[in-house]
């Protein structure tokens, strides 16, 4: 192997390591904001009157 197909081998390396990190930041960001958007696990506003629904159990299937 020559020097330039080693640097280019690392070059690639490194770019592609760059792209999953900026990929995994921008999930987690988005992640982020939807965690912001709900606080304390509340999914959707309360209806004014209506009974909160009980947990099901898990089918045995």
């Amino acid at each position: 192997m020559s020097t330039v197909e080693i640097f280019v081998t690392v070059i690639v390396v490194l770019a592609m390591t760059a792209l999953g990190v900026l990929l995994i930041h921008l999930l987690d960001a988005r992640r982020d904001e939807r965690v912001a958007a709900f606080p304390y696990g509340c999914s959707r506003p309360d209806v004014p009157g209506r009974v909160p629904s009980v947990p099901r159990k898990a089918d045995g299937r």
